[in-house]
């Protein structure tokens, strides 16, 4: 498959900021709600973004998120010039489906607003972003657990190799108190720091004046796997990609360094990676900055492209991540002078 190329990038998350590319507003610290036990995005104000205030009061909080932060990437793009807009969400609009579920049972199933079940809708984002700019161009949702944003990038690449030459592709997720309660409950977050976000990628078929980097490669699989079948993968990968290990300049992993993270069993994987495999590159960590969520492998896809802007030497980078040991990936990014 041919390289694609990210022109523009775009993130809400929980680091204290609201960033766009050409505008970073950057801020260390994560943010966690002294309210709330995960780590909550930080938002803007979208009456600066999305300018109908009618058809923002009635978007829910993630459809906001989604829908501004696709809208930043966009940028002053032509919509003719978009080819497709594919978007993924590993839980979808949770807000909604708790607030329709509510209704149906405390009225019984009787006279229901159908709005909340009409915005829950998984393709809710996508198609605003569509209906605003009046594109009437390929839009497809991706919902596969841990491996949405993945699989959204993949279709994004295909489209790319049989012709289209620009594509939005964005990934996002919510955390509610109940999902919180619930996911605790089932022992999905033990060690674990819950999180959220936003991301938003325009990615092209040709490299043009000033491209951010540049996606060589990407791979996913499922199960269970010992260190030494990941490391295997990875080394394959690493090969039908012309590369070595050693030529990673940069190892960004979902390692997630809060301190009721540090025992999680689930970090053990990427430290031997870092360990044996990667001894000499340079290890870059991200669910500590935005939590563990369905797509966050998108903030991660993110995190690198930005960090990767000021560089002055050729660097590949490789992203690897899995979601409840279960859904793993491999991105391949590559930041060319």
């Amino acid at each position: 498959m041919q390289p694609v190329y990210i022109q523009r990038i775009a993130s809400i998350h929980p680091q204290g900021n609201h960033s766009q590319e050409n505008n970073p507003k950057v801020n260390d610290s994560p943010d966690v709600s002294a309210n709330r036990p995960f780590l909550q995005a930080c938002e803007p104000d979208y009456k600066d973004i999305i300018a109908n205030a009618t058809l923002r009061r009635r978007m829910s909080r993630i459809v906001k998120m989604g829908v501004a932060c696709g809208l930043e990437c966009m940028g002053e793009l032509s919509p003719e010039k978009i080819g497709g807009i594919i978007t993924a969400t590993g839980l979808g609009c949770l807000v909604d489906t708790e607030k329709f579920l509510n209704n149906l049972l405390n009225n019984e199933e009787r006279m229901l607003n159908p709005t909340p079940f009409i915005q829950s809708t998984f393709n809710t984002i996508g198609a605003q972003i569509a209906l605003i700019h009046q594109i009437h161009a390929y839009n497809m949702t991706y919902v596969h657990r841990g491996l949405s944003f993945e699989s959204a990038l993949l279709d994004a690449m295909m489209k790319i190799e049989e012709g289209n030459e620009n594509i939005l592709v964005g990934a996002m997720d919510e955390m509610t108190e109940t999902s919180y309660i619930i996911q605790q409950r089932l022992g999905l977050l033990k060690g674990i720091e819950a999180g959220e976000g936003a991301q938003f990628f325009l990615l092209s078929r040709e490299a043009g004046e000033h491209p951010l980097a540049e996606i060589r490669g990407l791979e996913t699989f499922t199960g269970q796997h010992t260190t030494e079948e990941i490391s295997s993968r990875i080394i394959r990968f690493l090969q039908r990609n012309g590369l070595e290990c050693q030529d990673i300049q940069w190892l960004v992993t979902g390692k997630n360094k809060n301190e009721k993270s540090i025992m999680n069993e689930s970090n053990s994987i990427y430290e031997e990676l870092e360990t044996n495999l990667f001894p000499e590159s340079i290890h870059l960590s991200f669910k500590d900055e935005c939590g563990e969520y369905p797509t966050a492998s998108s903030y991660a896809v993110w995190k690198a492209v930005k960090a990767s802007i000021n560089c002055t030497t050729p660097t590949n980078i490789l992203i690897y991540n899995h979601h409840h040991s279960i859904n793993h990936s491999l991105i391949l990014i590559r930041k060319s002078v």
